[in-house]
């Protein structure tokens, strides 16, 4: 089925006007490191954001009252906040029409408060007393209407009669009634009746259950009167009250008693913000789900992620570490002194004590301050910066601004430092006033004053200005030392053009005069050493390229002469010249690539290879030669792919010239070892043997014409390791051998490729 469809695609392919798209693994790699990274920074910061918002808001007390059963409800009339103001518009209207002052338990806030016979009311915090509030409220009051709150309010209409059914205050329009839910003006869909100390409610027509099983708890829902345990009183029982509210309710102003305007919005308002509320939490709901989903990408994608992280470090790295703890500090503070949702910062509601030292008030603290979501993703963001970038950083790559600046303090402090010969000035010069402050005010008799002045004051200043000048001597000194050592390093790390410019009236201006001559020494030197290697590799490839074309003709000639009808000696010669001129060609071509690969000049082409399959393949090449020489070969090879970037064409020349050279120069008989392990993120060929002659010891069989015995007579040219060794360097990797008497060990090793 498989082998079907690719015959299908290819045919598809292969079609004439179909475009093809080819994406390479490596560009696809980094689009799956990107999206990694991108999926982490965008989850963490919806997660962290929405979770911290919520958990402002909530500390915050700002949706105080607001939470219970049916909060969530698209219905703002089924909500707790709604049933509070209800009640609370309830028992004003009770104060109201019995003329007195009403104690009120609060469920939600566990406080006792007052409802005046003015519809306001007053929190006490357990303390009945209320005479001071209520003298207030009836001396500035006493010529207003006690509805005068309510009175022009436009989403509640209400009516309250007294124990005679007497109208005491109302709001209705006139011809409107509101007895019933039938005859609600248009736009109410809400209607309370409070009758003989208990409450009738009727919504959209239907009516509402208020008492459940007729006991009041913290748990009920409507916090009104009526209760078996929760009675109105004995002067409220006979009052009667009707309240008709908007289903939604709208904007509007009410004009205070000099004319002015204010906004008279509550329910508006509560509407409004319950709308507010319901939005902000499910939109924050939705984003912390999108972010959830993006952290599971993001860890799929971990792998490809951390590439990613390791990119980002190469430029975090140039920032100073102290840096990212800086906005990490600047974060901090931003979340305790920023205004949450309540309108105060986390510090003043420590600072003016609303949270108690319980753990509960200090988890409510802690909940305010990652309200300020762009403060807490700013420290998230810089720890987790400061976190890849020492991860993906050597410890002498990473930037310290206190590093930094320590060493400038150095430098000030060396500038600054007095040597042995200043120190001994300076005392040279105080000694001799303190002894004469001693001859004159002790033998002479001389006033203190004037023997001060003459004995301290002035040796001091003139101390001083010898000082200056000492000091401004140093710091010129220390500027021409920091300059040489500057120009040191900069020698060392290979500028030999810039030289050193100090002014001639310096004193270390010899020195830096020879330090010149020795970097132009140093770069003439160089560009000798260049020009003669460049000349080298020329004159090599040049005569290469000539014994090219007359050595071809030579061996054309010889394969002639060999095909001719000849005997004895003649055809023995014949043979000779053939050999010869075939072993002279190799040769040139050898010392013409190892020209190249020194100069840095030879092509490569790389690539991820199979490395364990390259080795296979090489000693099936040459399985003849292997067969004929009498040499037994022990492979210890993965069967795993063991994947290198390499250019498989070079390096399969320097296995080549391994085994040849364990072939030429092996003891008869032997055994030849060829083993491949990977270890610390490398992998490592290794190819041993047994010399026929002993290794000399202290020479590098690497090098260019360098043989493991000058007697040897078998007409090699002893560029085979030189070859192998440029080739493994050019491709990237090291090469290196090993001798110990007759045992030789070449070891070809390169880093493990990654993954695509």
């Amino acid at each position: 089925m498989a082998g079907e469809v690719r015959e299908a695609l290819k045919g598809v392919e292969d079609a004439p006007g179909v475009a093809k798209v080819r994406v390479s693994g490596k560009t696809c790699g980094r689009l799956r490191a990107a999206a990694g990274l991108a999926a982490l920074v965008l989850g963490m910061s919806l997660v962290l954001g929405s979770l911290g918002q919520m958990a402002g808001r909530l500390a915050s007390g700002v949706d105080s009252g607001s939470f219970g059963s049916g909060w969530w409800s698209t219905d703002w009339q089924e909500t707790p906040a709604f049933r509070q103001e209800v009640a609370q518009r309830l028992r004003a209207f009770l104060a109201m029409a019995t003329g007195s002052d009403l104690e009120w338990w609060d469920t939600a806030s566990g406080d006792t408060y007052i409802v005046s016979r003015e519809g306001e009311s007053f929190y006490e915090w357990g303390v009945t007393d209320t005479s001071s509030e209520i003298a207030w409220v009836e001396e500035n009051t006493a010529t207003a209407a006690p509805d005068k709150h309510y009175a022009a309010d436009k989403n509640l209409l209400y009516q309250v009669l007294g124990p005679e059914r007497e109208l005491l205050y109302s709001n209705v329009p006139a011809g409107a009634e509101i007895s019933s839910s039938q005859n609600l003006p248009e736009g109410y869909n809400f209607l309370l009746v409070f009758r003989h100390g208990r409450i009738l409610l009727r919504k959209d027509g239907e009516p509402v259950d208020v008492y459940g099983d007729g006991f009041f708890t913290e748990d009920s829902l409507w916090d009104v009167p009526g209760y078996e345990n929760f009675t109105a009183g004995e002067d409220a029982a006979d009052v009667t009250i009707y309240m008709a509210v908007r289903e939604e309710p709208v904007p509007y102003v009410q004009l205070n008693g000099d004319g002015a305007s204010r906004p008279a919005n509550d329910l508006y308002s509560l509407y409004q913000h319950i709308r507010e509320m319901q939005g902000f939490y499910l939109l924050r709901a939705v984003l912390c789900a999108v972010g959830a989903v993006c952290l599971i990408a993001a860890h799929f994608l971990r792998a490809e992620r951390r590439r990613a992280e390791k990119k980002l470090a190469t430029f975090t790295r140039r920032v100073p570490g102290e840096i990212w703890w800086l906005a990490a500090a600047l974060a901090v503070l931003s979340m305790v002194f920023s205004t949450g949702f309540g309108g105060y910062s986390p510090f003043e509601f420590w600072y003016y004590g609303w949270v108690g030292p319980t753990m509960t008030d200090a988890l409510r603290l802690a909940a305010l301050l990652p309200a300020n979501a762009p403060a807490l993703l700013a420290l998230v963001w810089a720890l987790w910066l400061r976190h890849i970038t020492r991860k993906n950083t050597e410890r002498e790559q990473r930037r310290s601004l206190l590093g930094a600046l320590s060493v400038q303090a150095r430098k000030y402090l060396f500038q600054c430092s007095l040597s042995r010969w200043n120190r001994l000035a300076l005392i040279l010069i105080c000694l001799p006033s303190v002894f004469w402050l001693l001859v004159l005010t002790r033998i002479l008799g001389v006033s203190a004053y004037d023997a001060l002045f003459w004995t301290t004051f002035l040796p001091l200043l003139l101390s001083a200005v010898v000082l200056c000048w000492i000091l401004r001597k140093n710091a010129l000194l220390a500027r021409d030392i920091g300059l040489l050592a500057d120009q040191v390093t900069a020698i060392r790390d290979g500028d030999l053009e810039t030289p050193l410019d100090l002014p001639a009236d310096a004193d270390l201006h010899q020195t830096a005069e020879q330090l010149n001559d020795i970097q132009a020494g140093l770069h003439r030197a160089l560009a000798e050493q260049t020009r003669s290697e460049r000349m080298k590799v020329e004159l090599i490839s040049n005569v290469s390229h000539d014994l090219k074309t007359p050595l071809t003709s030579v061996l054309s000639y010889a394969e002639l002469l060999r095909q001719e009808p000849l005997e004895g000696a003649a055809a023995d010669y014949a043979r000779i010249i053939d050999e010869k001129a075939r072993r002279l060609a190799v040769m040139v071509q050898d010392v013409f690539e190892v020209s190249k690969a020194a100069s840095g000049q030879l092509p490569v082409h790389l690539e991820r290879l199979d490395f364990a399959k390259l080795l296979r393949q090489t000693l099936a090449d040459l399985e003849g030669p292997i067969s004929q020489s009498g040499l037994t070969f022990r492979m210890e090879l993965p069967e795993i792919p063991v994947m290198i970037t390499a250019d498989g064409r070079r390096l399969y020349r320097v296995f080549q010239n391994l085994i040849d050279n364990a072939l030429k120069y092996a003891l008869a008989g032997s055994r030849v070892y060829l083993s491949l392990k990977t270890e610390a993120g490398r992998a490592e060929a290794s190819l041993r043997n047994t010399s026929r002659e002993e290794l000399p010891t202290g020479v590098d069989l690497t090098a260019r014409f360098v043989r493991g015995d000058a007697s040897r007579t078998d007409g090699g040219s002893g560029l085979g390791l030189s070859i192998a060794s440029s080739f493994t360097e050019a491709c990237g990797g090291d090469f290196h051998v090993e001798t110990l008497a007759d045992l030789f060990t070449a070891v070809v090793s390169f880093p493990l490729a990654e993954e695509p």
